[in-house]
């Protein structure tokens, strides 16, 4: 089976023996921005985070989060493309291209889908065409954590969107847009376009409380797995 591979955190440092984390800033969230990706909410990356691990200072978490605006009432039938290579790129040196790459991939749909994990190591080939790497022995099944190898947990299923976002607003702002919910572009009601902005302590996050969830793949790692 060919596989479409989406490469993730292109650009992000790493800085090596120190024991911290110097990272590119880059700032992006998609949200079925075309009627494309919307056709193929598998393939749509929301975000992408990395932080330190709330209980380990040795260790990093990467996270990132696809396949979003899923509601509750599809919350328990939505899974992981089987088609898709989901990957984390990671640039120790800042020059654009990855030393590191850590991929996951599933088996199957549903509750019961298998998930594979490689890596962190080198990539085949830098670049787009990255090949599948050899994956650990141990799987884990959707909705559940797991350890692939020593060290190394990783998590992968549905959770509440983090990312705040205040859809009227925005559209308010940049109306020729089209909307996360259907992939139709938004009429221009404005000319200019509005450049207001709502009081501090106003704004209203369409994603919260539970209303729209996405397919999160968590993985906690030692810093030195990335750097060594």
């Amino acid at each position: 089976m060919k596989l479409k591979m989406i490469p993730i955190l292109a650009g992000l440092g790493i800085a090596s023996g120190v024991g911290l984390l110097g990272v590119q800033h880059v700032y992006a969230s998609d949200h079925a921005d075309t009627p494309q990706i919307f056709n193929s909410p598998g393939t749509d990356l929301t975000d992408v985070f990395m932080f330190p691990s709330p209980t380990n200072s040795n260790n990093v978490v990467l996270m990132m989060t696809v396949n979003p605006l899923i509601t509750p009432s599809t919350k328990n039938s939505t899974s992981f493309d089987p088609n898709v290579l989901y990957q984390f790129k990671i640039d120790n040196n800042l020059d654009g291209r990855e030393d590191r790459v850590i991929q996951v991939w599933f088996d199957g749909t549903g509750s019961g889908q298998t998930a594979h994990v490689a890596g962190p190591a080198l990539p085949l080939s830098q670049g787009t065409k990255n090949g599948k790497l050899r994956p650990y022995d141990v799987t884990g099944t959707f909705g559940s954590t797991f350890s692939p190898t020593g060290g190394m947990q990783v998590y992968t299923g549905v959770r509440e969107d983090p990312f705040f976002f205040d859809l009227e607003q925005f559209f308010n702002i940049l109306p020729d847009r089209a909307t996360p919910v259907n992939g139709i572009e938004v009429p221009n009601p404005n000319s200019p376009h509005q450049t207001t902005w709502r009081a501090p302590g106003t704004a209203v996050d369409f994603l919260s409380n539970g209303n729209y969830s996405v397919l999160a793949i968590v993985v906690e790692l030692p810093k030195t797995m990335l750097t060594n």
